[in-house]
């Protein structure tokens, strides 16, 4: 069986889980802090000590969120993809995966910078730059996912998770993103997503 390492807040987690968990693959969670002195004894499966890790069955370990999901697309059952195999609509996809990723790249920063960072070395003109890139990344990301939007295919699972994180740790970018309320809204009904969300950890 697989085994996917990392946290419970971490919104690049967060979507390799729901990824596995919308296709139905079996796997198990091994729940470890990049904080802790040993960086959660991550340093042996990836040595930049970073999450996710998935290990596979037969002991190869992947990191970095990307390459995670490539490898789950690439060996799931035609019926179970998340993105669309080829042609335009799959460019598009990626384009809004990318940029849901970006946001909760730049979400986790902020966080790091805010909450992390002792408050004398805090740089608060660096605060307002990633501030600004979450804010016109969930304006345009609204807008890309539109109201017909799914929660169970990979544009969707990407946006809620880069929502749902914004939402959790600085409420006051979300800005008027009623598309991505309502798709986080419909997600979080779902057993895969509600037992996966960043205010359980």
């Amino acid at each position: 069986m697989m085994t996917l390492h990392g946290g419970r807040l971490s919104p690049f987690v967060r979507r390799a889980e729901l990824w596995l968990s919308l296709q139905e693959s079996a796997f198990e969670r091994q729940f470890v802090s990049v904080f802790d002195a040993d960086f959660g004894g991550l340093l042996p499966i990836n040595p930049l000590g970073r999450v996710p890790v998935l290990t596979l069955e037969d002991g190869t370990h992947l990191f970095e969120t990307s390459a995670i999901v490539d490898y789950l697309e690439d060996t799931a059952a035609s019926g179970r993809r998340l993105i669309v195999q080829s042609g335009p609509q799959r460019w598009r996809q990626l384009q809004d995966i990318a940029l849901a990723h970006g946001i909760a790249e730049k979400a986790v920063a902020l966080v790091y910078e805010s909450e992390r960072r002792p408050a004398h070395l805090q740089w608060s003109d660096w605060q307002q730059r990633l501030s600004t890139q979450i804010r016109n990344g969930l304006d345009a990301l609204n807008v890309r996912v539109g109201s017909a939007a799914t929660p169970v295919e990979g544009t969707g699972i990407s946006a809620v998770c880069a929502y749902d994180m914004v939402a959790l740790k600085c409420p006051g970018l979300l800005g008027e993103v009623g598309n991505l309320e309502q798709l986080s809204k419909a997600a979080n009904a779902h057993p895969a997503f509600a037992r996966t969300h960043p205010s359980l950890a």
